[in-house]
């Protein structure tokens, strides 16, 4: 069963494009970049040549004399008897790029040649060296990259056969800002619970359609998490040795351990000091793996809320959360899944229902910030909307915003801000301030330009 993906209607318009160049998608592992890539060749008639560099590394011999394209093509044919290659009517795919860095370089004379569809795709694409003692550039200039991330809540809506058509209920009342009926606005947050539970891994989703089962699914986002982290250890040199120490993949465990823990606390800032072992240098770069890994997103504080925002990050403070809201759940365990099922979250509620809207901000391609002041004062998120900067609360239930009513209050010291406030709210509106339910902030993707 393949799920419908938001990078699908990005893919068809490539396929389409003059003076293209090979398409590179990167994104976590088990995103499901394979079978949407599969998926795309059948739905535009390609025949598929799949080369996957982790399962078949004899392959990258292709790639050691000499990589232009007629030898390319020759080399990799040999691979698929009595099927040939044609222009324009054949899809290259070269899965786990990264293992075959000379592969991704060939993107460049692919581009320039023009004459067939590639694509690659890999979830250590932002390791700088990932193949160690491995000199070979990045073709710059000659890929057309797109970013895949988990299934978001409405691709997670599609999966369970909940098409445009159901949705524009509810989309259509964030865009004109009113209140969704409420027994639709019951169903949606009944939904976003079950997504909450899960998150958006195309296996785990796919148990829950088949079974509607939590625990089921919930059985395959723990195996799922650890066949993720067990990667730690994997990445190999050029010489086929393992490029970390043992104390290296510890450090980065350690690192992915401590997020819930600086999630569940007040400011939920990552402190990088409190990694147990090595240099600041290493226990950074602990922190810096994970991410290039994109298996978290670090956000970081600003000095003042105020547009441009990346001009007044700060640095060396930043919040950690998972690339999914389902790995935040299996760190908690499954009493926490049990809990939000039945709304009966208890005092850490609050660092759940922050990952979630992070996951939904992050999913929706918004460039997410926070700002706190030793003071006190402290805003969950700061965005970038319709030209604007963008106070976000996220709330479990409902709550108090006093620290955003402190920062529009007072635009001579942090600049003209509006709020957008999460929680269990229906929509509404009022002056500078909207309000939305936890199931529609995918929605503010949509609207990014129309506050």
């Amino acid at each position: 069963m393949y799920f419908r993906r938001k990078l699908d209607q990005h893919l068809d318009s490539w396929i389409n494009k003059k003076g293209k160049s090979p398409a590179l998608i990167v994104g976590i592992r088990q995103c499901g970049k394979t079978e949407t890539i599969r998926e795309f060749a059948k739905r535009n008639n390609l025949e598929l040549f799949e080369i996957n560099f982790w399962n078949n590394p004899e392959f990258a011999s292709d790639f050691e004399g000499k990589i232009d394209i007629d030898t390319i093509i020759s080399n990799i044919s040999l691979h698929f008897d009595n099927h040939k290659i044609i222009p324009g009517k054949s899809l290259i795919f070269f899965d786990e790029i990264q293992e075959c860095p000379k592969a991704r370089l060939a993107f460049k004379n692919f581009g320039i040649d023009g004459r067939y569809n590639v694509i690659g795709s890999g979830s250590y694409l932002g390791i700088n060296g990932y193949v160690v003692g491995d000199a070979t550039p990045a073709p710059t200039g000659y890929e057309d990259v797109f970013q895949m991330k988990t299934m978001d809540f409405e691709e997670f809506l599609w999966a369970l056969g909940y098409e445009e058509e159901q949705n524009s209920v509810v989309i259509d009342c964030f865009e004109k800002k009113k209140p969704v009926p409420k027994s639709v606005h019951t169903l949606y947050k009944d939904l976003f619970l079950k997504y909450a539970c899960i998150g958006g891994f195309p296996k785990v989703v796919k148990e829950y359609v088949d079974t509607h089962n939590i625990a089921l699914a919930y059985d395959v986002l723990t195996s799922t998490v650890f066949d993720m982290k067990t990667d730690f250890g994997r990445r190999k040199g050029k010489d086929g040795m393992p490029v970390f120490k043992p104390a290296e993949v510890a450090r980065i465990q350690e690192v992915y351990d401590l997020i819930p823990t600086f999630l569940s606390k007040e400011n939920k800032r990552f402190v990088v000091s409190k990694i147990s072992s090595g240099s600041m240098y290493e226990k950074k770069d602990a922190v810096e793996y994970l991410k290039q890994a994109h298996i978290v997103s670090k956000i970081h504080n600003v000095e003042v809320p105020s547009l441009p925002l990346a001009g007044s990050k700060i640095i060396s403070q930043f919040k950690l959360f998972p690339e999914d809201i389902g790995i935040v759940i299996a760190m908690y365990g499954i009493e926490t899944v049990s809990a939000i099922n039945k709304g009966e979250l208890g005092q850490g509620k609050g660092a759940i229902y922050e990952a979630l809207v992070f996951d939904s901000l992050n999913k929706a391609n918004i460039d997410t910030y926070y700002f706190a002041k030793e003071t006190g004062l402290e805003i969950d998120f700061v965005i970038a909307y319709a030209g604007c900067s963008t106070l976000i609360e996220a709330k479990a239930k409902n709550g108090n915003t006093k620290s955003s009513k402190t920062v529009m209050n007072h635009p001579e010291h942090y600049g003209k801000t509006k709020l957008i406030k999460i929680g269990d709210y229906n929509v509404s509106e009022e002056g500078d301030v909207i309000t939305i339910p936890h199931y529609l902030t995918f929605a503010l993707g949509k609207y990014k330009y129309s506050f």
